[in-house]
């Protein structure tokens, strides 16, 4: 006969049961609990690449977009041109911003320069000058050389100071990379263009140190004209220099202004010693010319005076000096200069 209790202990499991139930279970919740927190670690990271997955680019700004989600490779994907709104770019994406607004690489030997240095080139009758300037350019923003041009430059780095940057990390990473590429492509083209002019095309006082025996040819003010002709060909040489260097023609509107050309010290002196030469014969040219001139004023007043004695002799009582007691030309003529009265008034 079986009682009531033994009909609970036949319904509810001995310890032993619960523990063998466990122990089946046990793998399953742990498996199940794994995925819960993988799903969750997987939607909060995409939740945050959808987030950050947006990029707009600023006025004079360009952005390169990379791939870089986890099952993403890191190849071109789009380009987002200046003052654009905002735009998906992808789980993951990375950012390459360049400038899109006029740059310059400046050639002097001031501080805040990129060059650092004059750069001294020769001229075509070998005297070498150095050349200061700035070159004036902008960055293409077509997407088939943007893309080309970051899958060369934007994925390398280059010295910056102490540290190695890459061309997009802003001011600082693009003057390193125009360092580091423009700077040998700089001194080549105004290498070649001011080779094929002579010194005094480029300064009109370097024919003053030619040798004296040459004949020095008067520039008549066709040294402007030099000058603009070798910003022109600078132009065009640079650009073609770039797109043959770089391998992509990457740079536009390129402009440069050349804004000083130095002589070498001997040079300079030279040019100095005969200008100074040169003001010495002008100085005493111009005392001829004022002796010869001198000498007309005074043949045409003797001229007056051999018409007129009289006013010989008035021109020369005006001119006599003060104090004089007594001036006598001729036995009868005589002039007394006028003598205090000491008859006492009454």
């Amino acid at each position: 006969m079986i009682g009531p209790d033994d009909e609970i202990n036949a319904t509810t499991p001995t310890p032993p049961q619960q523990h063998q139930r466990l122990r089946r279970l046990g793998p399953a919740a742990i498996g199940i609990g794994l995925i819960i927190v993988v799903g969750l670690v997987i939607g909060a990271a995409s939740a945050l690449g959808f987030a950050t997955g947006w990029s707009k680019a600023a006025g004079g700004e360009v952005i390169v977009v990379r791939n870089g989600g986890f099952l993403d490779d890191n190849s071109f994907r789009q380009v987002i041109q200046p003052n654009s709104e905002l735009t998906y770019t992808g789980l993951w994406s990375i950012d390459h911003p360049y400038p899109a607004s006029q740059r310059y690489f400046k050639v002097s030997a001031a501080q805040n320069a990129d060059s650092n240095e004059v750069i001294n080139v020769p001229t075509k009758d070998g005297v070498l000058v150095g050349v200061e300037g700035t070159f004036y350019f902008q960055l293409s923003t077509e997407p088939a050389i943007l893309e080309d041009f970051d899958n060369k430059f934007g994925t390398r780095t280059f010295p910056g100071g102490d540290k190695s940057l890459h061309a997009w990390d802003g001011d600082e990473g693009w003057n390193a990379f125009l360092a580091a590429t423009l700077g040998n492509l700089v001194q080549n083209v105004l290498r070649q263009e001011i080779g094929n002019v002579t010194c005094a095309d480029l300064v009109a006082s370097c024919t003053l140190a030619q040798n004296s025996t040459e004949v020095v040819v008067p520039t008549d003010g066709k040294g402007n004209q030099t000058i603009a002709q070798v910003q022109q060909a600078v132009n065009s040489g640079f650009a073609a220099d770039v797109q043959n260097i770089l391998g992509v023609p990457v740079l536009t509107n390129i402009q440069f202004a050349l804004s000083k050309i130095s002589l070498p010290d001997n040079v300079q002196q030279a040019i100095n010693d005969a200008q100074g030469a040169f003001a010495g014969v002008t100085k005493a040219q111009a005392g001829l010319q004022q002796a010869a001139i001198d000498a007309q004023t005074n043949a045409k007043k003797q001229e007056g005076y051999n018409a007129c004695p009289v006013c010989g002799q008035m021109d020369l009582l005006d001119h006599l000096p003060a104090g004089i007691t007594t001036y006598a030309p001729g036995g009868a003529f005589a002039i007394g200069a006028a003598q205090p009265s000491t008859t006492p008034q009454g």
